[in-house]
Order: structure tokens, then C-alpha cells, then sequence
């Protein structure tokens, strides 16, 4: 993983300014947001997001969840898919939202993961998560390994004679 530096926003217009100074939001960013990380890391670490600076949003209080005068919702960025996922509100008027954030990661996760990053994820495609295929969502122009039918990190999809998928009752190889 490359080295950056970890900013901690004290306000929502301070996080605003230093994500301001990347030149793009897309793929290249330099300034990344980081609230549960639960994607970001894992990019990172997978050198497929490099950024400079990453803004740490957990202090901005932006978690809470509100009943509008109008019946609506406020659903704040930063509230977990676990607190979502058990807010009474939320159980008792949409209880296909709980029941798709109970169902959609392990308890780890959705104690972590929040509402924005999900709404912000990037892709889960593997050849997006590998960078030594050519991948348009990561840069664009190079092309897509999984259109031309090269599917190797998806042994259901194909088979060798040195993939267990091949021979499921010959277990040695």
C-alpha cells in the first residue's frame, strides 16, 4: 500500500476543501473520503486506489437517523448498515430495506460499512480489483478482460485440466 497522509476533517466545510484539491473524483483521486472503509482499505491495499491524502468523516456527526415532519426520513452518510438495519423506524415502515442490510455482509461488516459507502462503492468486479488486467471502470480506454471470455478468476465459468473445477472427484491436484 502507498504511503499517504490522514487528514481528520473538524467540520463538514474542512472535508469539503481538502477533497477540493484533488484534481478528479473518479478514478486518480488524490484526496479520498474514509468513514468505515470497509472498500477503500481493501482498494488500497490492492494498489487499485492510490490516494495522497484520505479524510477521516467519523467525527462529523453526520450518523444520526431522523423522522421528517412530512414522514419522510433523514438518513445520515455516515450511520452504519448495522444502526440502519436496526433502527425501530426503519424495522417497522421498511422492513425490506432492514431485512436486504441484514442479508447483504456478515455482522463485522455492517458494523463498519455505512450508508454513503455503499452508496459510493466501487465496483466488486474482479478484473476492477486486479490491476494487472485491463479494466475501462479503472482506466478507462484499456479495455475489459472479462468481454473477451478470459474469465480466469472464475473457475465455474471454465475449466483446465489443472483446475479442480474440472475433475471435482480428483482431489490431488
Amino acid at each position: 500500500m502507498k504511503t499517504f497522509a490522514l487528514q481528520r476533517a473538524s467540520g463538514v466545510d474542512q472535508a469539503i476543501a481538502l477533497a477540493a484539491r484533488s484534481p478528479t473524483a473518479q478514478q486518480g483521486a488524490t484526496v479520498r473520503f474514509l468513514a468505515g472503509g470497509t472498500t477503500l482499505l481493501d482498494l488500497m491495499k490492492l494498489n487499485v486506489e492510490q490516494p495522497d491524502e484520505v479524510v477521516q468523516l467519523r467525527p462529523l456527526g453526520l450518523d444520526r437517523i431522523e423522522t421528517m415532519p412530512d414522514g419522510g426520513m433523514r438518513i445520515g452518510a455516515l450511520v452504519t448498515n448495522s444502526a440502519l438495519a436496526h433502527d425501530p423506524v426503519i424495522v417497522a415502515r421498511y422492513p425490506v430495506l432492514s431485512e436486504a442490510l441484514l442479508s447483504g455482509a456478515s455482522v463485522q461488516l455492517r458494523n463498519m460499512a455505512t450508508t454513503a459507502g455503499n452508496l459510493l462503492q466501487r465496483t466488486r468486479c474482479v478484473y476492477f480489483r486486479d490491476t494487472a488486467m485491463a479494466c475501462n471502470k479503472r482506466e478507462p480506454g484499456s479495455g475489459c478482460s472479462a468481454l473477451g471470455g478470459y474469465h480466469r478468476n472464475l473457475a465455474v465459468l471454465g475449466t483446465s485440466e489443472h483446475c479442480i473445477a474440472s475433475n471435482p472427484s480428483d482431489m490431488t491436484r
